[in-house]
């Protein structure tokens, strides 16, 4: 809705591309036309829940920190909150990485 749906399918495309450098298995996944993620079902019965689980969480975490570099971190809380508001991030901070690097 930020950036329409070809810009969101290019901050997933090089999310899932990060990703991928971390939990080989994504490899087997691509970003089609309508910003979905095709593979992935596939990769359910075809990976260990484990490694399912945590690539799902690399992934999210990796489109997370685009957003919050492209358009900051309170317009991603804001963003994250409307998708998903039962989750509480009253005590989120998107000031370091997980490198502990500052974000500028």
């Amino acid at each position: 809705m930020l950036m329409g749906r070809g810009g969101f399918q290019a901050l997933l495309a090089r999310a899932l591309m990060l990703a991928t450098a971390e939990v080989s298995w994504l490899a087997t996944v691509r970003v089609v036309a309508d910003g979905e993620l095709e593979g992935l079902t596939v990769a359910t019965t075809t990976v260990d829940p484990a490694d399912f689980v945590e690539g799902e969480a690399v992934l999210l975490a990796q489109l997370f920190g685009l957003l919050v570099a492209f358009i900051g971190p309170a317009l991603t809380l804001r963003l994250i909150n409307q998708l998903w508001p039962q989750l509480e991030f009253d005590d989120a901070d998107f000031s370091v990485t997980a490198n502990n690097e500052d974000v500028e």
